[in-house]
């Protein structure tokens, strides 16, 4: 706001300040008046009788002030709150429940059924799906956890997982086991000049048990380590597309035979964001996870880094051994903290080393989608490296709504040799955000890329 308008709004604020203030005193004074008049006729000689040809009492400034203040105390007696309709009990609905909000999951806290420890979410997995998330009360404290989770979608997708985990002042540690059902899985070959008509769906089951520990540097660095085996089952998919082994031939790494990890990793966190609010226990960084849909929470201003490196072993054959660094760094820049106006930034890369070249193609990194590439379809682009950079300008149109405009640039590619810089997948936009208490309920991006003009629907905010 320039000084001219600011200087402008100062005095329109005096002047109503001081029309204000002549007003108060012109109505002491009449009352101070009135009184008097009164007062001067009940001390003199006797009234005679009133005069019924004259005006009524209520034309006098004294009588019509007494008639509006009875019609007011009238109105006031008569008056009933109106009936709450459909959209007024939703928001009292609303206003009363609380959550925690995390990439693609929103967990409800609703007093009548968190007393039992049961918190209904919502999720997105292939679709739109919800589930339960149980924390039994006697178990949870404000340095332990223990939660059960079961979730599902329309799409008949369906995960499940167990948390145990313990927190002190510097460590941090828990055991997990999770599993999930994934029956349509798309897959476009390797590459970046992958084809669209090639799409191709795939079955995968996959289950990660493990355990976590790390120790905490002050508030905002974390460092530690993690070990855990993950099992595979390969399989078709669902529906009339042609299969990943009919598509792609059988030579195609992960189709043969399932494949079984034993992850060994390390991992560093350091969080200087200005984050609103504090993150639940448990939801800390996860190397578990796909780092592309891990803890993001909503900030205006600070730093983000996140680097990892897990060593990858076939346990059967030694066949498809590798090893991955991944690094994840985020920027918030404010423009107008009072406008919460600002540009958001992230830089995201993934390589892996494996002896021979060879490892599922499943778990190939993959970007594209709803918290990736917007613009292109979920896990559009798949290989061995990735690099990917989002960049959103954010602005506040409503207390319950932000806009952002974006662009996405992302690449994949089989070796270090191959990169390319000049010839990036891009795809750029505009989002709404709605937004309760600081947080990111939900968000819908309009993008378009070279392949066309994409909506996605997302729980979180994208990081």
């Amino acid at each position: 706001m320039g000084p001219k308008l600011c200087t402008f709004g100062r005095h329109a604020v005096c002047l109503v300040a001081v029309v204000a203030g002549l007003v108060g005193l012109s109505t002491v004074a009449t009352d101070l008046c009135a009184r008097a008049q009164s007062a001067s006729t009940s001390e003199g000689p006797p009234a005679s009788l009133p005069d019924t040809t004259a005006r009524p009492a209520e034309d006098s400034t004294l009588g019509r002030a007494a008639l509006w203040r009875q019609k007011r105390r009238a109105k006031r007696r008569r008056m009933t709150p109106p009936e709450t309709g459909v959209f007024g009990q939703i928001e009292r609905f609303v206003s009363r429940v609380g959550g925690t909000v995390l990439p693609r999951r929103l967990i409800l806290t609703i007093p009548q059924l968190s007393v039992a420890g049961l918190h209904p979410l919502v999720e997105e997995l292939d679709g739109l799906g919800g589930g339960v998330l149980y924390e039994p009360p006697d178990l949870n404290a404000s340095d332990q956890l223990v939660s059960l989770e079961v979730t599902g979608s329309l799409d008949r997708e369906y995960a499940a997982e167990m948390l145990l985990g313990v927190e002190s002042h510097r460590y941090v540690g828990y055991a997990y086991g999770r599993f999930r059902h994934r029956p349509d899985e798309d897959f476009y070959g390797l590459g970046a000049d992958s084809r669209e008509a090639d799409r191709a769906v795939y079955r995968l089951n996959q289950g990660t048990f493990g355990g976590l520990l790390g120790r905490s540097f002050g508030e905002n660095a974390l460092l530690g380590g993690h070990a855990s085996v993950q099992l595979n089952r390969f399989g078709p998919g669902r529906g009339d597309r042609p299969g990943v082994r009919e598509r792609f031939g059988a030579s195609m790494p992960g189709v043969r035979r399932n494949v079984n990890y034993l992850l060994l990793g390390s991992f560093f966190e350091l969080d200087l964001r200005d984050t609103p609010y504090q993150r639940e226990f448990g939801h800390r960084f996860a190397p578990t996870e796909e780092r592309l849909r891990s803890v993001s929470l909503e900030a205006t201003r600070g730093l983000y880094l996140a680097a990892e490196v897990t060593h990858n072993v076939d346990i059967r054959h030694h066949d498809f051994d590798f090893t991955r660094f991944t690094v994840d760094m985020r920027e918030f820049l404010p423009i107008d903290e009072e406008l919460l106006h600002g540009f958001a930034f992230r830089q995201f890369a993934s390589v892996t080393r494996s002896a021979d070249g060879q490892m599922p193609f499943y778990r190939l990194q993959s970007i594209g989608g709803a918290r990736s590439l917007r613009g292109y379809r979920p896990d559009r682009f798949r290989d061995r490296n990735v690099l990917l950079v989002n960049a959103e300008v954010r602005c506040q149109i409503w207390h319950r709504l932000d806009m952002a405009v974006f662009t996405d640039a992302g690449h994949v590619f089989r070796d270090l040799d191959a990169l390319q810089f000049a010839d990036p997948r891009v795809g750029y936009g505009v989002g709404f955000r709605v937004k309760k208490d600081g947080q990111t309920l939900g968000r819908i991006d309009f993008a378009r890329s070279v392949e066309g003009f994409r909506t996605t629907v997302d729980l979180g905010s994208l990081f």
